[in-house]
């Protein structure tokens, strides 16, 4: 409790802002009265007791602690507020739960572009979309804000784990972070993750470029190019938000991570061209050619390449070939990476 000033003899008076001490001295629907030191009298409307005449927390004799709005009203009352008294804790318990690292619980109440509004304890924090984790990050398809605010709506009424980040009291701002709950267990499974190793996870995200697969805090993607041995155009045709899948760790750069899901299968491309040797001859036809060669199809899904030279030129734009002619060439190496074969004209 704040200092209690004497004007004059035995005259206790307060200050606004003073936090005081008093007994219930009477409750109805749409008031409290409480005893306070000196013989004064203290009244708390239904305004500033908001959450605690619904919960019937409050009778007669009950030792209360408010905060002084006014101190003497017309009626020579002294104005309290519960509310105010109830903020100030909140407040000095938050201020405590930053300063200590703690990870609280709060309930989503609403979105925004830029995150979610929370409530804890009855105050407002905000939660940037920058801080939550990859599970609940609204990852779009051309940062669409009118998608990522249905994505972010989603959250409403879910309770989340985060840590405080900033408290401003004179501005009335909290940031909250989920991220910073997590961070722990992404610092402790980046630690241990390796390149080939095998992780089971969650779709946390598909775009047209391929997914993003969440796992114990941390996130990967899958590019387009390692969801399948075949073409894959669509994600969203094979895969949705929160499927269970597996996948291969092929890149870690700082928390950077990708991932594949092809390479848990053998490639089909090995077995279609196990019968093809170095000194093979084969003979193809012409598919297109650019400044890396000339492509030709030998079988469905066998292609080989020659380079320009074995045509006698450097610019391929002086190539004198047509789409479908058939050309021989003999096999000099296999190249698994590109699915294709190095050729030598014949």
């Amino acid at each position: 409790m704040q200092d209690l000033i004497a004007r004059d003899a035995g005259v206790i008076t307060f200050r606004a802002g003073d936090t005081l001490k008093g007994t219930v001295l009477d409750v109805t629907p749409s008031r409290i009265l409480l005893e306070l030191d000196g013989g004064l009298t203290g009244i708390i409307t239904k305004k500033e007791a908001t959450g605690f005449y619904s919960e019937g927390e409050i009778e007669e004799g009950t030792n209360l602690e408010a905060v002084v709005l006014d101190p003497e009203n017309d009626q020579g009352l002294v104005v309290l507020s519960l509310r105010r008294a109830s903020q100030d804790m909140v407040w000095a318990e938050l201020s405590a739960v930053m300063q200590e690292g703690r990870i609280v619980k709060v309930k989503i109440s609403e979105a925004n572009k830029g995150g979610l509004m929370a409530t804890y304890k009855g105050l407002r924090a905000f939660l940037p979309v920058s801080q939550l984790t990859p599970l609940n990050y609204p990852r779009v398809d051309g940062a669409d804000t009118a998608q990522i605010l249905r994505k972010l709506q989603e959250h409403i009424s879910k309770e989340f784990a985060v840590r405080v980040i900033n408290v401003d009291r004179e501005n009335g701002k909290v940031i909250i972070s989920e991220k910073a709950a997590h961070e722990d267990q992404t610092k402790q499974t980046l630690k241990k993750l390796q390149v080939g190793d095998v992780i089971k996870g969650e779709v946390s995200g598909v775009l047209k470029y391929g997914i993003f697969v969440a796992y114990s805090g941390i996130e990967g993607l899958v590019h387009l190019s390692e969801m399948d041995w075949g073409h894959v155009s669509d994600p969203s045709k094979h895969y949705e938000l929160g499927d269970k899948v597996e996948v291969v760790v092929i890149g870690i750069d700082g928390d950077k991570l990708s991932f594949s899901i092809k390479r848990l299968t053998d490639d089909p491309w090995k077995e279609k061209v196990s019968g093809y040797k170095e000194g093979k001859k084969v003979t193809g036809k012409v598919l297109r050619w650019n400044a890396q060669g000339v492509f030709i199809e030998i079988e469905p899904d066998v292609q080989g390449l020659f380079s320009l030279e074995d045509f006698g030129v450097t610019d391929y734009t002086e190539l004198k070939v047509k789409e479908g002619e058939a050309i021989k060439g003999t096999v000099e190496s296999i190249n698994y990476d590109s699915h294709r074969l190095e050729l030598k004209k014949a």
